[in-house]
């Protein structure tokens, strides 16, 4: 299958190619666009072209203001026949803009970072977790900083990307922290978070526009950059009752299942509506002997 782009660090590729694969879709004739970046950034941030578009979406730091829509390789949005995204928001910021035509939009679909079943037990013998790859960048270097001096439990793990060293390390950590990367990139890292939180971590995340989109909002726990060393600390002082609301009583093991099956719904949906294959040559052979048998 022609894959406009791929990555190890792709949470939801093998969700998609199964999902694909049991369709019986013709690889060689899909086009697959992996869309892994940020559309919402706020005006001033890094890697933003000069004449991107402001959205409706408003900023978490100040309302007046709105995130940009923005959309890297956006020849891929036009050349592949689905465009999968990683974040719910992502698609709410471009699909809310009024910048893209239903043509562009009923092929984007979006797949939950979930390539590990659901699993909370274990033992955990990391307290604190991140696993911030570019540990120099200016918000995180204090933040790792802090988070050692406060809590001997705690370590950034890099260079892990596998899918089997994620599932361990995940499931090694009670919390996970997140935060952004830049003050202006500001869309979930949900290839982060949501694995974390289906290894039965505690994940404690920077905020994000669009939060009630997100569809497992509700067993995160959401804070401001700032609170976050003190977030960990009252969650780690409460830890059990924290661990209790996000992971007991089968609900997040039922919103899982639920985006699956939201997935299976939307990507089908997305499929129905690509343009019928050419015929092989000789079922369109045939066909046009019978036409011209049928005019004798």
């Amino acid at each position: 299958m022609p894959l406009l782009n791929d990555s190890p660090l792709l949470m939801n590729r093998d969700l998609v190619l199964r999902h694909l694969a049991a369709r019986r879709v013709r690889l060689s004739r899909t086009k697959v666009f992996f869309q892994q970046e940020h559309t919402l950034v706020l005006p001033g941030g890094r890697d933003v072209p000069a004449g991107t578009p402001a959205g409706t979406v408003p900023s978490l730091l100040d309302p007046a203001e709105t995130y940009l829509v923005r959309v890297v390789n956006a020849a891929h949005y036009e050349a592949a026949d689905i465009v999968v995204d990683y974040a719910v928001p992502n698609v709410v910021n471009v699909a809310t803009s009024g910048l893209f035509p239903d043509a562009i939009l009923n092929r984007i679909v979006y797949a939950p970072s979930l390539p590990f079943a659901y699993e909370t037990g274990g033992d955990r013998p990391l307290d604190v977790l991140s696993n911030f790859f570019d540990t120099a960048q200016p918000r995180r270097a204090p933040l790792i900083r802090a988070l050692t001096d406060r809590f001997p439990g705690y370590r950034n793990v890099t260079g892990v990307f596998d899918l089997p060293g994620l599932a361990r390390l995940y499931g090694s950590a009670r919390i996970l922290v997140n935060a952004h990367q830049t003050p202006h990139h500001h869309t979930i890292e949900e290839f982060r978070v949501l694995p974390a939180l289906s290894r039965g971590a505690i994940v404690i995340s920077e905020d994000v526009p669009l939060r009630t989109h997100v569809p497992y909002h509700e067993h995160v726990v959401w804070c401001r950059f700032e609170e976050i060393p003190d977030t960990v600390a009252a969650v780690l002082a409460d830890y059990d009752a924290v661990f209790d609301r996000i992971h007991g009583g089968g609900r997040l093991a039922r919103r899982l299942a639920a985006m699956r099956s939201d997935f299976a719904r939307d990507m089908d949906a997305a499929l129905a509506r690509l343009p019928a294959p050419p015929a092989p040559w000789d079922a369109r052979f045939w066909a046009r002997l019978r036409g011209l048998l049928d005019r004798r």
